[in-house]
């Protein structure tokens, strides 16, 4: 599955994201930043979402739980960083009981043995393959490692990977195991989203 990935600042700028990929995308990821956590900041307001998407929230956030209190009703699955999460199995468990659908995040220096304890418990784990916080990080090769090690421990738990994703990076990442390929600039800085989003899938099918 290809998820166009969105940063935004403003409603007008969010409203305009959705238009682009409108038709040609079944599931978008919310990029939520709040300047903490990582450098930059997106869908830090009280933002309003249109139906016809199902929306994941990546909270690149340190106090996730607090922003899902005030969002949980606006989207269908959240991914928690383990790195913000001082227990994760509470975490789990809050997020589960406002009915979403949750998975794991690890960024690229957080070793997989941070989710393995709750594979059976989480929705799907997500490997960041750039460091987060803004369109454009440097793809990093090296966390693939973590994606195959992850596949050949659990050959079904959905595999999520998030930044770089050209073409040649997502076919590199399917064929570690990655089944989720998150997209932010390639698709959205595109002068054609529909194109970009095909040649994505081109590349992964």
């Amino acid at each position: 599955m290809i998820v166009p990935a969105i940063i935004a600042r403003s409603q007008g700028e969010l409203e305009e994201m959705l238009d682009r990929v409108r038709g040609r995308a079944r599931r978008v990821m919310l990029d939520v930043m709040d300047g903490e956590f990582v450098p930059g900041t997106s869908l830090d307001f009280d933002f309003e979402l249109p139906l016809g998407f199902e929306y994941e929230a990546h909270l690149m956030v340190e106090r996730p739980l607090e922003w899902l209190e005030r969002n949980a009703g606006k989207i269908h699955i959240t991914i928690l960083h383990v790195e913000t999460l001082d227990d994760i199995e509470r975490a789990l468990r809050e997020a589960k009981g406002m009915g979403l659908r949750v998975a794991l995040a690890l960024n690229p220096e957080t070793g997989l043995d941070a989710v393995v304890p709750y594979l059976g418990e989480v929705h799907g784990v997500l490997v960041m393959t750039v460091s987060p916080g803004r369109y454009g990080g440097r793809f990093l090769p090296e966390t693939l490692r973590k994606v195959r090690r992850l596949r050949e421990m659990d050959g079904a738990i959905p595999i999520e990977v998030d930044g770089g994703m050209s073409p040649e990076n997502a076919r590199r990442a399917r064929d570690a195991g990655a089944d989720i390929f998150a997209s932010g600039s390639y698709i959205l800085r595109s002068d054609d989203p529909g194109r970009a989003m095909e040649e994505l899938r081109e590349a992964v099918t």
